[in-house]
């Protein structure tokens, strides 16, 4: 089953095949396949709710509104929330892209045999050169905004990942190697995830992570070398412009 497949399906990191758990390159593809899914299904429920709203008949005065009605107060935007937007559009539409090369492969699948395989695998491959090009547009730490009001950024060391009973959570227990936000971080910091979280946490692993004020669970979470870098890079260029924005 490829990677797309399996996200589409709903199948965790735990229903893989080992061959699949140990080729990284196949882990990478179902997380970005799960998190374009996931986004997916987000905007198309935004778009029935829009679809499915009452139509007001013309010549039809609206219903009034009784003067005691009480008024919703809204909240003043988050300053990330314009690149919170923007990655919206884009993780909808590399989904869009996926969804429809998933369904080429099952359509085709009785009639063209192994070219509809080869066009999902384009479609794939499009998609990645997609996301690359995005470059730190697609990272909440590019955005100054997002790191005024962070509650945590570090990197660290996993030295711990407990079970937390009564849940379907762990606990992760970080060695502090290096503090971003606030800079004067303690030698530990701890934080909870969903079990089945893609990726896993396991002991010993390398990771950077951010979490947003308030929150128990990471916003970001980059597991080794490779993944950590394009972040570290993004978190380099941004902080500086953080430190004169004011978090509303």
């Amino acid at each position: 089953m490829d990677a797309l497949m399996a996200a589409v399906l709903g199948v965790p990191l735990s229903g893989l095949s080992e061959e699949a758990r140990a080729d990284d390159a196949y882990l990478a593809a179902h997380r970005s396949a799960t998190a374009d899914v996931a986004l997916l299904r987000e905007q198309l429920g935004v778009l029935a709710d829009v679809l499915t709203e009452p139509v007001r008949e013309p010549g039809r005065e609206p219903a009034r509104v009784p003067e005691t009605a009480p008024v919703r107060q809204l909240r003043p935007a988050r300053r990330a929330r314009p690149l919170a937007l923007r990655l919206a559009g884009v993780a909808a539409a590399g989904a869009l892209v996926l969804g429809g090369g998933w369904m080429v492969v099952q359509v085709g699948q009785g009639v063209a045999g192994s070219g509809a395989g080869k066009s999902a695998d384009s479609a794939a491959g499009s998609d990645e050169k997609a996301d690359a090009s995005a470059g730190d547009g697609a990272s909440l730490l590019a955005d100054p905004g997002y790191l005024a009001c962070a509650r945590l950024v570090v990197e660290g060391d996993v030295t711990a990942v407990d079970p937390v009973a009564g849940t379907t959570r762990e606990r992760v227990t970080l060695h502090v190697t290096h503090a971003y936000r606030p800079a004067g971080s303690g030698p530990e910091a701890d934080f909870v995830m969903e079990a089945d979280m893609d990726p896993l946490l396991r002991e010993g692993d390398h990771v950077l992570v951010a979490l947003s004020k308030g929150s128990t669970t990471p916003d970001v979470w980059a597991v080794g070398e490779s993944d950590i870098v394009p972040e570290r890079e993004a978190l380099a260029r941004a902080l500086p412009e953080a430190e004169g924005v004011t978090c509303e």
